[in-house]
């Protein structure tokens, strides 16, 4: 009788906490421009159009992000490969991979995601690699 009794308490232990994270703030992780652009716009309902503008707008964020991180690894010498020129030449290899995948239309309105995704990706392993900073 007494485990009946105490179900109810049990119970309403676990839903207090689900409501309080609804109040509280979100964070994100550290490249979620598109996920907090989403956010953002609520309650507008997710459409083509929502999903170009935030891809869009993250993908401006993370361009930046990628040519300062690759421009923090140094000056690009043409008499001895350095790390930076590897960088630097990856990065334009990177732009034509994005181009033929995304680009050419192989995702149809959806291929600024694509870009979008691929670009955050190149991001995080360029926080990886080694090199001056």
């Amino acid at each position: 009788m007494r485990k009946l009794l105490f179900l109810p308490f049990l119970f309403l232990f676990f839903v207090f906490p689900l409501n309080a994270e609804k109040n509280e703030k979100k964070e994100y992780s550290k490249y979620a421009f598109y996920s907090k652009c989403l956010d953002d716009a609520l309650p507008q309902r997710i459409n083509n159009g929502l999903v170009w503008f935030c891809s869009n707008q993250a993908i401006e964020k993370l361009d930046v992000l990628i040519k300062s991180r690759i421009s923090s690894r140094g000056k690009c010498n043409d008499m001895y490969e350095s790390h930076a020129c590897t960088l630097k030449k990856s990065q334009v290899a990177f732009d034509r991979y994005v181009d033929a995948t995304c680009k050419e239309n192989k995702y149809g309105v959806h291929s600024i995601y694509c870009e979008m995704m691929l670009k955050k990706d190149r991001l995080q392993w360029l926080d990886k690699t080694p090199g001056d900073r």
